[in-house]
């Protein structure tokens, strides 16, 4: 009867972490459309602040004070200025390249996070997963070839992303052993809108009726997603969820095609496979972090 009740809760997990990757999609599908009328900050803003207010209106009441203890305070920081930096480069390469390659470039953050612990943490790695590493790292040179009409500085965004991505996961793996999954989504949050807020003294533009409610429902949109990876993971393993989150490049290829009419063909759509199937096996054979597919 308990292996019952457990596998509801999990698979109530898995179905949580896929509309996440629905609602991440819709998020970035939504911020590429206003990278074209705002200034990249003010979406970013957007997307932490109301995610921020989500967090403290479902949690605040039940945890109270105990929301913002932390026993990491500085690496909680640095996660919140790494993950703003992911938000930031991400849309910034959406508003200059086709919205699925972008999205898939930035996927290689497993191979990544692989690397870091087998260079930083000596950790050992089964041989197939250096295979997974060649054929992500393939995928990304077949999606940027010559003639594929992207240039060099706007390929070089998701790739930040995808570090930045990948150092914030390093991070994750510490904090996650003490620190709730709520509290480091808090502090994250904290962060972001902290600093794109004070960016918005620099530069920003008045939206309209139209523009804010857009602006709002990207950051809804984003904090639904957050909410339910949160619930997702407080109900089933970590290695269970992260998997999931690679369904995100399906819907924004979707979302992309609906909304923008970019769709994916030949050589550039084997590359986005092979850097999905790559880093799919690099995120099923080692231990996955707590916080998945947050950006």
């Amino acid at each position: 009867m308990l292996d019952v009740a457990h596998r509801h809760r999990h698979g109530h997990g898995v179905a949580l972490a896929f509309a996440a990757t629905l609602m991440f999609a819709s998020a970035d599908t939504l911020s590429k459309y206003l990278a074209g009328i705002y200034p990249i900050n003010q979406i970013v803003f957007a997307r932490y602040v109301v995610p921020l207010l989500l967090v403290v209106a479902m949690y605040g009441p039940r945890r109270g004070v105990a929301l913002v203890r932390t026993q990491h305070p500085w690496l909680q920081v640095l996660r919140g200025l790494l993950l703003t930096s992911c938000t930031v480069t991400i849309v910034l390469a959406m508003r200059l390249m086709p919205i699925a390659e972008a999205q898939a470039i930035s996927f290689i953050h497993p191979l990544l996070l692989t690397l870091i612990a087998v260079v930083f943490l000596r950790e050992r790695v089964n041989p197939l997963v250096w295979l997974a590493i060649a054929m992500g790292f393939s995928g990304v040179l077949l999606i940027v070839r010559p003639g594929g009409g992207f240039d060099t500085p706007a390929v070089l965004l998701p790739l930040i992303m995808a570090l930045s991505y990948a150092l914030y996961q390093a991070l994750t793996r510490h904090v996650t052993a003490r620190d709730a999954v709520a509290n480091s989504m808090f502090f994250v949050m904290l962060v972001g809108a902290a600093v794109t807020g004070i960016s918005l003294m620099l530069s920003h533009k008045s939206p309209d009726l139209r523009g804010g409610l857009l602006l709002a429902c990207a950051g809804l949109f984003s904090g639904t997603g957050h909410f339910c990876m949160i619930r997702a993971l407080e109900s089933a393993p970590a290695s269970r969820v992260a998997p999931v989150a690679y369904v995100q490049v399906l819907w924004v290829i979707l979302l992309g095609a609906w909304v923008f009419g970019n769709l994916p063909v030949g050589l550039t759509l084997l590359g986005i496979a092979m850097v999905v199937g790559g880093g799919l096996f690099a995120t099923m054979a080692r231990p996955a972090p707590v916080a998945a597919a947050l950006t």
